[in-house]
């Protein structure tokens, strides 16, 4: 990607664009690495682009500033970032966390169109719910995460829930699975943003019920997700909705 190029969709993507922080960015993707690998000036955009579509256009224009506070942040920060952008913090606050490691190995948007995965989730286990979040919405079933977890659980004498956590999009129980486990318990202050963006932008799904107790699922979704996703389902070429 050219120079020209990046300032050119930069400038039809963010509503105040500032010629030092544009060039900002682009020098930024250019030492993250060559193109056409994960991380770059094309990534960077790319991530910008998708909070355009899924974010408030408060949230974009802090997410695009973040890198004027010294610590900028990845493409698969990006997206974390505007998570704690919508929900209230300041380009200044998401500077110090992607500084301090707290935003990596979230979601690195493929390209601009595609529907957001990400969901909060309630398991109910010994009539106690915990919230966790999952950045695989468009990849998890719902009925066949709780089943098998619930045989797991029940073969090894282990929690249901202990189980979903290990759970990968695969549905293989590993609990070293990173990125590829379907829920997120370790980063309670994530799943709390994204519960309480819900209702305001597209950027989270769903919110997803798993009841061990009575071997029940539900899904609420989120209807600016829908209307979104309705509209971009051409070029999804196969998001399927889970019910």
């Amino acid at each position: 990607m050219t120079k020209e190029d990046f300032e050119r969709q930069i400038n039809a993507t963010i509503p105040r664009p500032d010629p030092e922080i544009t060039a900002a960015l682009f020098k930024f993707g250019q030492e993250l690495g060559l193109e056409g690998e994960c991380f770059n000036a094309h990534a960077l955009l790319t991530s910008l682009q998708f909070i355009a579509r899924n974010f408030s256009e408060r949230t974009l224009q802090s997410a695009y500033e973040i890198i004027s506070y010294g610590s900028a942040a990845l493409p698969d920060e990006m997206v974390a970032a505007a998570v704690y952008l919508e929900n209230g913090s300041t380009s200044q606050d998401v500077s110090k966390m992607a500084d301090a490691g707290s935003l990596m190995c979230f979601h690195q948007p493929k390209s601009v169109e595609e529907s957001s995965p990400l969901a909060v989730c309630t398991v109910i286990e010994d009539g106690v719910p915990r919230e966790f979040h999952t950045l695989h919405f468009g990849d998890l079933d719902p009925d066949i995460a709780l089943q098998s977890a619930q045989q797991y659980a029940h073969d090894q004498q282990l929690p249901v829930t202990d189980a979903l956590l290990s759970l990968t999009t695969d549905m293989k129980i590993n609990p070293d699975g990173g990125y590829r486990k379907l829920l997120v318990s370790g980063d309670p202050d994530m799943t709390r943003a994204l519960s309480a963006v819900f209702s305001r932008c597209p950027a989270v799904a769903a919110r997803l019920t798993l009841d061990a107790d009575r071997g029940q699922t539900s899904v609420e979704y989120n209807p600016l997700w829908l209307e979104l996703c309705q509209k971009q389902e051409p070029a999804q070429g196969g998001m399927q909705l889970t019910v």
